[in-house]
This record gives C-alpha cells, structure tokens and sequence, in this order.
C-alpha cells in the first residue's frame, strides 16, 4: 500500500515563501489563486503534497503563458525621448 504524504501549515508557509498568519489570510478569505486548498484531517489542516506539486506547476505555467502572451509587449521598440530635431520635424511634414 502506498502511503500518502501530508505538509502540514508550517511546512506550506516554508514551501511558499509566506508566514503562516499570510495562510490563514488566504483561507479565511478563500483566495485558492494564493494557497491551494486544504484537507481537514480531524482538526489540522493538511495539504497532500501531490496536489501543492501540481498547483505550483500550474502556477508556473501561468505565469510562463502570461509572459509569453505579452512578449509583444515587453520588445516596443524604444521612443527617443526629448525634443524632436529639424531633420526629424521635416520628415515627419513629408509624409
């Protein structure tokens, strides 16, 4: 038999990067973008380590297609800044 692993709230918070006060935020307010959700075992709250695995991979590949659909974005081409110079004002009266 094959015996599931749990993270406890400590050992997400350390995962994360967040305080476990910032945890039970997010839960309280059922913000499941912020934490993934939990299980109840008896009175603990627990978080099966396959499935913060899988959410963290979602996350990334969110991020990863959030990036790449603004990539257009990020590489405009960049303006000159300041005041235009003569040779630049009649080539724009040319057009």
């Amino acid at each position: 038999m094959v015996q599931k692993r749990f993270y406890n709230i400590e050992e997400l918070a350390t995962i994360l990067g967040k305080s476990i006060a910032a945890i039970h935020g997010h839960l309280a307010r059922k913000q499941f973008d912020a934490v993934p959700p939990p299980l109840k075992l008896g009175r603990r709250l627990a978080w099966q380590v396959e499935s913060v695995d899988a959410w963290i991979d979602a996350k990334v590949a969110e991020a990863h297609q959030h990036i790449t659909n603004h990539q257009e974005f990020m590489q405009a081409p960049a303006r000159k800044r300041g005041r235009p110079t003569k040779a630049e004002t009649k080539l724009r009266s040319q057009k």
